[in-house]
């Protein structure tokens, strides 16, 4: 076997590539949501953020040595594919085409008008709000269609954007004194919230795993990493773990400025804004927090073709060499593009019929878990089947790490089934419609 060349890159970059996968939007719209789930209880929900980053290590660590050790395009379905056969990396590939990415896309095109609109201060109807998240789809697919590097220039500009308005108020809320008292609540809630710990915190876990979203990309850079046993699994860890501190300290510093109930009832971050920086301060902060939910959702665009493509290359998605032509200007899967363009608007729409964007923004992530769980017990087949695969990191503490990583995923897809139980119907409906068009390679 060719002896492995060494990587490029030490834990700085390995660290900072960490946290820059996981850090994402979603802090900046399910505090209100957690809250929520939390029965308004903010010890269970300051206690479900550290947990939820506590699983998201334990998970990443063990699904790196998968990603390590099967680099492969594609990522997780390519995984899976590889560990149980093509029928179950399809359907796997399928669920991303037609359920994750495109809920993802809908979901920030549906945030990035609220974002903006609290910034520009005026309000606006439910319907101005999706019309315009379905502009703004069309407007970003149009730019990743068309233009070979026009997306790329979108999500460099707003990448480091998003660390702004996180840093400025967690900061800023830390050291307020609006409410000196930040995990005091009313009696009520005391006594509605006892003994519901467990419950409460499993239903709060749904939406802080949208949050920390990004985790299972973190095995892909072994590769390019120097002395990967030591620095992957440190960046994994300092990095999650700074991750989840910030996120913590978030939702601390908002408790610091407005208790739980009135976070409840008024939701969003623009009074948050208000109350801590004054008119045209915290005008720059919800700027800030606009631009980062429109790089998120450019950003899961940009992606968002490349696995129906990837099917269609294989030749297992319906019309593979419809949908594997690749425009000769732009060098993007044009078809592919506007497909997953038609699923995004239905998405939209249907959260316009519903009017539940919350809850639908949980079913991507929460049903992934599911898939995920092939995922953590993959590293006992590689061990088991695989011997001989050459392995550029190994998940520590085998096995009991993954062990954790399942009852971790198994706690959170049960949590999701008791709080969106016919939505995860509906996911897992939708993914088994793939067998009716799944095609074998020849």
């Amino acid at each position: 076997m060719e002896e492995r060349k060494e990587g490029r890159y030490g834990l700085p970059v390995a660290l900072s590539t960490v946290i820059g996968i996981v850090i994402g939007i979603g802090i900046f719209f399910k505090a209100k949501p957690v809250l929520v789930a939390s029965g308004g209880n903010p010890k269970i929900a300051i206690t479900a953020w550290i947990l939820g980053g506590i699983i998201t290590i334990i998970s990443g660590l063990t699904a790196a040595e998968v990603g390590a050790a099967i680099p492969e395009a594609g990522g997780m379905f390519a995984w899976i594919r590889k560990l149980y056969g093509n029928k179950i990396g399809f359907l796997v590939g399928w669920a991303q085409a037609f359920i994750y990415t495109p809920g993802l896309v809908a979901v920030l095109a549906y945030y990035f008008t609220v974002f903006m609109f609290d910034y520009l201060g005026t309000s606006a109807s439910e319907a101005t709000k999706y019309l315009l998240a379905m502009g703004s789809v069309t407007f970003v697919y149009l730019v990743n269609i068309y233009t070979r590097k026009g997306g790329g220039y979108i999500q460099t500009t707003t990448t480091m954007i998003k660390l702004i308005p996180l840093i400025a108020i967690t900061i800023f809320g830390l050291v307020s004194n609006n409410n000196p008292e930040p995990f005091g609540m009313p009696a009520e809630v005391v006594t509605a919230t006892t003994g519901n710990t467990l419950k409460l915190v499993g239903l709060a876990l749904v939406p802080i795993m949208f949050a920390f979203d990004g985790w299972m990309l973190v095995g892909t850079i072994a590769g390019d990493l120097k002395n990967v046993k030591k620095t992957l699994p440190t960046a994994i860890i300092l990095g999650i773990g700074v991750v989840a501190l910030c996120y913590s300290g978030l939702n601390i510093a908002i408790l610091k400025v407005f208790p739980a109930q009135e976070l409840i009832a008024q939701g969003g971050l623009s009074k948050v804004a208000e109350a801590l920086f004054g008119g045209n301060a915290s005008k720059l902060i919800l700027l800030g927090i606009t631009i980062s939910a429109f790089g998120g959702l450019n950003g899961n665009i940009l992606v968002s073709t490349r696995v129906p493509y990837a099917l269609a290359l294989e030749g297992s998605f319906p019309k593979s060499e419809y949908f594997s032509v690749v425009d000769g200007k732009s060098e993007q899967p044009v078809r592919s593009s506007w497909l997953m363009y038609a699923v995004s608007m239905t998405y939209l729409g249907i959260m316009w019929a519903t009017n539940d964007p919350d809850t639908l923004s949980n079913i991507p992530v929460a049903l992934f878990f599911f898939f995920y769980l092939f995922v953590f017990y993959g590293v006992f087949i590689l061990r088991k089947k695989f011997p001989e695969i050459e392995r550029p990191y190994t998940a520590p503490l085998y096995p009991v790490l993954p062990m954790l990583a399942i009852a971790g995923g198994v706690y959170i897809l049960y949590s999701a089934l008791v709080g969106g139980f016919v939505y995860m119907l509906v996911g897992i409906g939708i993914t088994l419609t793939g067998l009716f068009f799944y095609k074998e390679k020849k």
